[in-house]
């Protein structure tokens, strides 16, 4: 079906339009909801819960815009507001332990399906609130003042969450013997 047919007959309701969105957004939308969620039980919760908003909020999105954006926007929102009813994790005001901002980036070769296996798992292995906050800030590009908003913490608890992520991960990487060179050597 055309893009822009397929998103007016998605906003008219109709199933078969609707079935195609999910097919289509489903796999990619489980991903995002996996890194936010400590287990597979949950992400499926939260897709599922994502995917009737989605259904239930259709006649709110502008089909001049792109709809993967928009479903993305909801999966997230989802997935945050999952956490908050299930008060998973607290944030600690730390600002002591903030002290600049780690610069280390993470480039993966497209080929390095064992690395991605082992920092997925690494992911999971996170607590919630530094899973929650390396997730929105590395994976989902949000910045520290948006992060703040979403979880009703301030900027300086944002950037301490995601400097301890960081190090846990870091720290985590070198016990599986993974360095920046591995990375990029694949």
């Amino acid at each position: 079906m055309d893009p822009q047919k397929l998103k007016k007959e998605f906003i008219r309701g109709n199933k078969a339009a609707f079935d195609i969105i999910y097919r289509d957004y489903s796999k990619a939308m489980y991903s995002i909801c996996l890194r936010y969620a400590k287990d597979s039980d949950t992400a499926g919760d939260v897709l599922q819960e994502a995917f009737i908003k989605i259904y239930q909020n259709r006649d709110k999105f502008n089909p001049e815009y792109e709809l993967g954006g928009w479903i993305k926007r909801i999966v997230i929102n989802e997935a945050i507001s999952q956490y908050r009813r299930d008060k998973k994790f607290e944030f600690i005001e730390d600002d002591l332990y903030f002290e600049g901002e780690d610069t280390t980036e993470i480039v993966l070769e497209e080929n390095s399906t064992k690395i991605t296996q082992i920092l997925h798992k690494i992911l999971q292995e996170l607590p919630d609130g530094y899973r929650t906050v390396f997730s929105l800030y590395v994976l989902d590009n949000l910045k520290h003042q948006e992060i703040a908003e979403y979880l009703g913490v301030s900027v300086n608890t944002s950037k301490t969450q995601l400097a301890k992520a960081r190090n846990m991960i870091k720290n985590k990487l070198e016990a599986y013997n993974i360095t920046s060179s591995t990375i990029i050597n694949g």
